[in-house]
């Protein structure tokens, strides 16, 4: 498989393939293949899936993760370390406090009682069947005592020691006079209604009113008979009871409970309470045991989340997803994002608004794109959501951060810019805060103390964590930051020096082609300060062999006039492959080697093609020899240079550079690259084409005006001052 060119710079391969065969009609091809629209399709499918599928987990590793140092602890029981204050008004349902007032309107429910008639008949008859039976064993003194003794209590087991011994030591007159004071009270309490709570209290009442009148020990007999046969007639119907109970708890509203911002919900040193607990789950600072519902609703709204975001990265910025490196530093800034606020918020409300979310976006601003920052910036709020307990405040605190951020970093040239930018985030962090708090009345001095210094915090660290970053960052996933272009462009750099040392004419074209493409990419809305760059060195490889090339020779000794066609087309060419050399001896971003190697794209060398048609004729000349390795321009910017290339050399070598021969060159120019198909891999449009040829040859009379002719001081002093009261002869300079 033929790869394009940068995977076969990074993985040090040759730039033409040495398997190429012998057929015309591949010649092309073998420089570099064509990428068909079905295979684009399924590479990009493939990378969006994989994006994706990676953010959703890792996303979901980090939203669920539940073992932060240092978190507040929030089981019932637990100890606080530090105080804890609501970040924001929540209003909830308490399940603890709803159910301590069902419990309350449940007891306070009266018992349903049913009264059963016969039921103290039933217990004074069972009462006089005993009686009956033990005057028959006291009667029955041949016995000895203890069997009767053991006769008593089969027959009652619950007569105590005392008792028995009373009933079997008492004479006949007193048991009798015992027993029928028994039946009388049973007799009287049988037409009563008695409830259980009120058994005790009837029973010391008819000993207290008979005790006069017996002797202890028969005293001690009725009170055990009462104790056994006096009950309660009325009884708790238990079904109907907890029927009306349960109605009662149904009859509760479930209670709400309403927390304002910076109330304070534990103090340092208090031990949890399960309303405790319950108030800051409802403020997401707690750690919950596990739940499968919590789960199963964070991971469908990260699905959502995650899924919209590469539905939009498809559709706004569809090139994104054909490049995993820049796919992966979205990922990987958002993740750490995540995992930064997972570690800091939780438990400490004000650090929200002291956690420099911005951060994120504010590199992919500089580093990719600004629009696509402020996509990010949306999704990034959205994900930061569940950490801050869905705290609508913080997620449009995170919004209008990140949006700003990427608006103030989108074009960062200089290191005060950095500053700028941070200043931008903590006035916008202070903004939203403060209206917050006036939504809500809460104007407190201290918090919006709190929040004053939050914000400048977040200024500060936006500002120093994206300008110390944003170079590691921009060098682990290939992405050539501004102020290294900046760096590139300085005329001291070694290489730059060299060319302008040791090639000059090179030098002197590069700067050419520099400035016309660089003001062709400003009206085309492409990155100006990349092409500039990129003009200054997609020649560099001339410095192995400056002589070979026209404009570095100053002697009028052209080495061509001794070589052959075939040598001279090879000495041409070889410079995109020594200029690859170079550039990566010298370090040169992969983006600015783009231009080196795409510049000529898989043009001819043309002049010395047709040379060799002359001498050898058709059949005995291999085109391929003749044509450089390519590949085509593969994005706007490289076009923009290789137009700007062919343009500068076709008017330098031109004799007429009149207005209208300056717009037929350029004209012609575009037209044999668009004629030669090495524009339809760059998404240049024909709009855009127009526009490049407009500024072009705006930029050509510029350079190329007409200037006056005068050979002495008074000329020369009319010619600064300007003409007065009549016309000097003009000549093309």
């Amino acid at each position: 498989m033929w790869l394009p060119w940068d995977r076969r710079v990074q993985a040090g391969l040759p730039l033409i393939d040495p398997a190429a065969g012998d057929d015309p009609e591949t010649n092309i091809i073998n420089f570099r293949p064509p990428r068909t629209i079905v295979q684009e399709a399924w590479r990009r499918r493939a990378y969006a899936v994989g994006f994706a599928l990676a953010l959703f987990l890792v996303s979901m590793t980090v939203l669920a993760w539940q073992s932060s140092p240092g978190r507040t602890p929030v089981k019932p029981g637990d100890t606080v370390v530090e105080s804890i204050r609501a970040p924001r008004r929540v209003t909830f349902v308490s399940q603890t406090r709803t159910r301590i007032s069902r419990d309350q309107a449940s007891a306070q429910s009266p018992a349903i009682y049913d009264y059963d008639s016969n039921l103290l008949r039933q217990f004074r008859g069972r009462a006089a069947d005993l009686l009956r039976n033990l005057s028959a064993v006291k009667a029955d003194t041949l016995l000895p005592t203890e069997q009767r003794r053991r006769m008593v209590i089969r027959l009652e087991a619950g007569f105590n020691g005392d008792a028995v011994e009373a009933m079997l030591s008492m004479d006949d007159v007193d048991w009798r006079v015992t027993v029928g004071e028994a039946l009388r009270v049973l007799d009287e309490n049988v037409r009563e209604r008695l409830r259980a709570e009120q058994i005790a209290e009837r029973r010391a009442s008819i000993i207290a009113q008979i005790s006069a009148q017996l002797t202890e020990p028969q005293q001690v007999i009725l009170t055990d008979i009462l104790t056994l046969y006096l009950r309660p007639n009325v009884l708790v119907n238990d079904v109907e009871t907890e029927r009306v109970r349960k109605e009662a708890r149904d009859r509760v509203v479930p209670v709400s409970v309403t927390i304002e911002p910076g109330e304070v919900i534990v103090r340092a040193g208090d031990v949890i309470t399960p309303e405790d607990a319950e108030k800051l789950q409802a403020l997401g600072l707690g750690t919950r045991a596990f739940d499968a519902f919590g789960l199963a609703g964070v991971s469908v709204y990260a699905a959502v989340i995650v899924t919209l975001f590469t539905v939009a990265l498809g559709s706004l910025y569809g090139d994104i997803l054909l490049r995993p490196r820049r796919l992966a530093m979205i990922g990987v800034v958002l993740v750490g994002s995540m995992v930064a606020a997972r570690l800091v918020i939780p438990g400490q409300p004000w650090v929200a608004y002291a956690f420099p979310s911005a951060v994120a976006i504010m590199l992919v601003s500089n580093l990719l794109d600004a629009p696509l920052a402020v996509l990010v910036a949306v999704v990034q709020a959205a994900l930061l959501a569940p950490i801050t307990g869905y705290s609508f405040e913080l997620v449009i605190l995170f919004l209008a951060k990140g949006i700003v951020g990427a608006i103030a970093a989108r074009r960062i040239d200089r290191l005060n810019a950095f500053f700028i930018a941070g200043l931008a985030v903590a006035v916008t962090n202070l903004a939203v805060a403060f209206a917050f708090r006036l939504l809500s009345s809460d104007l407190d001095s201290q918090a919006l103390l709190n929040i004053a210094s939050g914000a400048a915090v977040d200024g500060v660290l936006s500002a120093v964590l994206t300008m110390g970053s944003f170079s590691l960052v921009g060098s682990v996933f290939g992405v050539t930051t501004m102020l290294q272009l900046l760096e590139l462009a300085h005329p001291s750099q070694p290489l730059l020096r060299r060319i302008l040392t040791e090639a000059p004419g090179t030098y002197h074209h590069s700067i050419l082609v520099g400035n016309l493409a660089e003001r062709a990419a400003e009206q085309i809305g492409v990155d100006s300060l990349l092409v500039r760059v990129g003009a200054y060195y997609h020649d560099v490889g001339k410095l192995r062999r400056p002589y070979y090339f026209v404009e570095n020779q100053f002697d009028g000794d052209n080495i061509h006039h001794r070589l052959s066609p075939e040598a001279s087309a090879t000495a041409i060419i070889d410079h995109v492959i020594h200029g690859l050399e170079l550039a990566r001896e010298y370090r040169l971003p992969v983006a600015v080697q783009a231009f080196i190697v795409e510049h000529h794209g898989t043009r001819l060398a043309g002049f010395f093609y047709r040379e060799a048609l002359k001498v050898a004729g058709a059949d005995s000349v291999d085109e391929r020899a003749f044509r450089y390795p390519g590949p085509r321009p593969q994005r706007k910017e490289t076009a923009l240079v290789m137009l700007a290339d062919t343009v500068e050399a076709s008017v330098r070598a031109a004799s007429n550079r009149s207005a209208n021969s300056l717009e037929n060159l350029v004209e012609r120019a575009v037209n044999e690259r668009i004629l030669e198909g090495e524009l339809d891999d760059s998404t240049l449009t024909l709009r855009d084409l127009d526009t490049v040829k407009r500024s072009f040859v705006q930029q050509l009379r510029g350079v190329y005006h007409r200037r006056l002719d005068y050979t002495d001081g008074a000329d020369a002093e009319l010619a600064i001052l300007g003409r007065r009261g009549g016309e000097l002869p003009e000549r093309e300079a």
